[in-house]
């Protein structure tokens, strides 16, 4: 056996020795492509997966409860995920990728009555969820991290595509078409459940010691999409282009919270519920990169988005329930935005930045068919067939960025949007979660958020220095024309804890208040009152004040309103029948916003003889809220020009214990101001006789009033706090955080409320 082996090896070789010299050369190229095709990737694998599995601690304790907590005083939770980015590679021209997200919560189980309560009868009770933290108090079900994804890409040579499909889907086009803008720093002390993979030591070098401005998942300029995109990112001549097929989640508005698929968070909180086809959102995208003349490098894009809801919305009772009077009409407004984009470096020192757009409205108005009962919530009056159509004149807005480094790093920044400009996927949406267009001016307009109604500028200078920085930004905007005083304030310090430790359903509706959601009629945020609406009431034009929030913010609003009498009537508008009766006295101004932040830092290692890092930082913005021009808002003591005031200070000193332990401290306050401002109390009890309203009450129901009292905001929140965060093992961290945070309402103490914040979080990498 062995003599027939070599034999057979024997004249194999012999036979390869006589072929001749030019047949292999002949060979050397397809055995070339042979090679190639067996590389797959970097790691010549057809299958590789790559992610990280995590659990996290919550606790918090209420030391002190304002009647907003309730009972809700107390809250440990545990939960942790199974992140896997899952890749496949047939060919070395196709990729072929999905995600698996896979959710566990330790901190709650379903349970009935028996449960809490072991000596009553049972009744049949069934089985309900102890509310847990992780995906929402409301009962969704498991929240999801960017996850129902699949995606196929396909190159080779000039040509490359990528098809996308799923629920979570992140893509950009130009600043006023699909774009997120951040400009307040991401803290050390803010360690999301998101952060890419990197060491201790670049976690605080990019937000700390040497803080990435721009870019990076911190600072993520992408929004988020369910559905398919089709993103062909290589073409002849440097061309490229984009086609977005999604659905008009968070503006729909035949739903009762408008929101049915929450893919407005970038966080953990990506998606949740279900699809609801209610209407679509098409956006396109054609670009031509690099446009190149003497030191210039160019890309030219056009842009298009147009956001069509369905007309069969009308058959829900949500939509048509709250219509209940003969005069009632139901408007559908379908949104187009249109633009042409330019960016890139007109030499290596020089980036410019310019968008223009137009946007305009195609509205559908459904007038009620007779014979029916419009005030009976079981009849729709309304016929999908039967409306009328109007297209609006299109709203020019454009932006400009600029950013020099021939002397010291400076930007520039200028945005012109008219009132009825709005695009509500764009950086001119000053809210995370998209709410339908609404006539209200913001603290901090245009340095932190932009908004339709809008002209102003910005200028930030960045000076760069051995051992620190100093970077100052200020900003000056106004409203293009006169508009409703109604002001919203976002609360920077302690908004993201006051979120967090929230129990109410309403946690991820922020088209509702905060407290909405509680079962007890006691736990409520005693609010200032902002404006109602005239029917019908759609929860997307609802400003009637309190808290609201979207992931990680919390924000309210308010009017300056000259007495409690117009308070009233104003907040309450939807109560009456004939709201052309009503003595709605609403304030209204061409309003401005002036702001001031500064960002500095300085490493003092050197003072102690080592080579590491002890960053000593600071992060202060100024920001007033004014009827008149005034440059830079100190107090709230000016005149009556001068509406809200807000100073916000947060300093975190870190240090570099070891190359792989690194600490933070945590200082803050925030301090808000406004002078005139009303507060509703609730409802006072009184004989049914007595409709007349008192001068500071209203009557609501004929047993009762709403009790409207003059309070001006002077609002004080603190914050201390310690963190560190450990490489205790390659490829895996330990990140701990402890706050303890306070919230002071001088002239409405029943919203006082103090509370220790503990977080942990491992994260291991794979």
């Amino acid at each position: 056996m062995r003599i027939k082996i070599l034999l057979s090896l024997f004249f194999f070789i012999s036979f390869v020795h006589a072929q001749s010299e030019s047949d292999i050369e002949a060979r050397l190229d397809s055995l070339g492509e042979y090679a190639n095709s067996t590389v797959i990737g970097k790691d010549d694998s057809p299958v590789a997966v790559s992610g990280d599995f995590n659990v996290r601690f919550y606790h918090y304790d209420y030391s002190k409860t304002g009647t907003l907590q309730g009972s809700n005083g107390m809250r440990t939770s545990v939960n942790s995920a199974l992140n896997a980015f899952i890749v496949v590679s047939p060919a070395s021209y196709l990729t072929v990728f999905s995600n698996l997200y896979l959710p566990f919560d330790f901190s709650g189980f379903f349970v009935n009555q028996q449960a809490f309560k072991p000596n009553a009868e049972d009744f049949g009770n069934s089985g309900e969820r102890v509310p847990y933290f992780h995906p929402s108090a409301d009962f969704y079900g498991a929240a999801l991290n960017e996850t129902m994804l699949v995606g196929m890409d396909m190159r080779g040579g000039a040509f490359g595509v990528t098809l996308f499909m799923g629920g979570v889907i992140w893509t950009t086009q130009s600043p006023l078409t699909i774009y997120e803008r951040e400009t307040s720093p991401r803290f050390i002390s803010q360690y999301e459940l998101y952060e890419e993979e990197k060491v201790v030591s670049t976690y605080y070098k990019e937000k700390g010691f040497k803080p990435v401005k721009e870019g990076g998942r911190s600072f993520w300029t992408n929004r988020p999409f369910g559905g398919m995109l089709f993103d062909v990112h290589t073409l002849p001549w440097d061309l490229k282009g984009q086609v977005l097929l999604s659905q008009p989640n968070s503006v729909d508005i035949g739903t009762r919270d408008g929101m049915r698929l929450n893919t407005r968070d970038n966080s953990e909180l990506a998606m949740i519920g279900t699809y609801d086809n209610r209407g679509n959102v098409l956006g396109l995208r054609f670009a031509k990169e690099k446009i190149d003349f003497n030191q210039a490098s160019l890309t030219v894009g056009a842009n298009y988005v147009g956001i069509t809801f369905d007309p069969e919305q009308i058959y829900e009772q949500d939509t048509y329930g709250i219509v209940k009077y003969p005069d009632s009409s139901l408007k559908f407004e379908n949104l187009r935005i249109a633009s042409i984009d330019l960016k890139g470096n007109i030499n290596p020192q020089f980036f410019l930045s310019f968008d223009v757009a137009f946007s305009w409205d195609d509205t559908s108005t459904f007038r009620p068919t007779y014979p029916c009962d419009p005030k009976s919530s079981n009849q729709n009056c309304y016929d999908a067939s039967n409306y009328s159509s109007s297209t609006s004149s299109p709203a020019f807005g454009f932006y400009v960025k600029a950013q020099d480094k021939h002397w010291e790093p400076i930007t520039f920044e200028l945005i012109y949007l008219p009132k009825d400009f709005y695009s509500p996927y764009s950086m001119s949406n000053p809210d995370r979660v998209s709410a339908w267009r609404k006539d209200q001016f913001y603290v901090g307009a245009g340095t932190f958020r932009y908004g339709p109604n809008m002209l102003g500028a910005n200028i930030k200078l960045e000076p760069e220095f051995d051992r620190g920085r100093f970077d100052v930004q200020y900003g000056i905007h106004k409203q293009v024309e006169a508009g409703s005083d109604i002001i919203n304030f976002k609360y920077n310090l302690i908004g993201r804890y006051l979120w967090e430790t929230s129990t109410s359903w309403t946690k991820h509706k922020p088209f509702f208040r905060a407290d909405s959601g509680n079962a007890e009629s006691s736990d409520r945020y005693t609010y200032r009152v902002a404006a109602g609406i005239s029917r019908p009431v759609y929860k997307l034009g609802d400003q009637v004040g309190g808290l609201r929030s979207g992931y990680g913010e919390t924000w309210d609003a308010f009017v300056p309103y000259e007495s409690a009498q117009d308070a009233y009537y104003c907040s309450q508008l939807n109560f009456f029948q004939d709201i052309s009766t009503v003595p709605c006295n609403m304030p209204t101004s061409e309003k401005w916003n002036s702001s001031v932040a500064i960002d500095m830092g300085y490493d003092i290692g050197h003072w102690f003889g080592t080579d590491r890092n002890i960053m000593l930082q600071l992060y202060t913005a100024l920001s007033g809220v004014s009827k008149s021009f005034i440059p830079v808002a100190y107090t709230d003591k000016y005149d009556s020009d001068m509406l809200m005031w807000n100073w916000f200070v947060q300093s975190e000193p870190a240090i570099a214990i070891t190359p792989k332990l690194h600490g933070v401290l945590i200082l803050g306050f925030e301090m808000f101001r406004a002078e005139k401002a009303y507060a509703e109390l609730g409802i006072k009890t009184s004989d049914n006789s007595n409709l007349a309203p008192p001068s500071s009450y209203g009557p609501l129901y004929p047993g009762g009033f709403y009790d409207y009292k003059f309070s001006p905001i002077n609002i004080l929140n603190t914050a201390i706090g310690v963190g560190f965060d450990w490489d205790y093992a390659a490829r895996a961290g330990l990140h701990v955080r402890y706050k303890y945070l306070t919230n002071k309402d001088q002239n409405l103490p029943q919203n006082d409320w103090n509370v220790h914040y503990v977080q942990a979080e491992t994260k291991v990498w794979f």
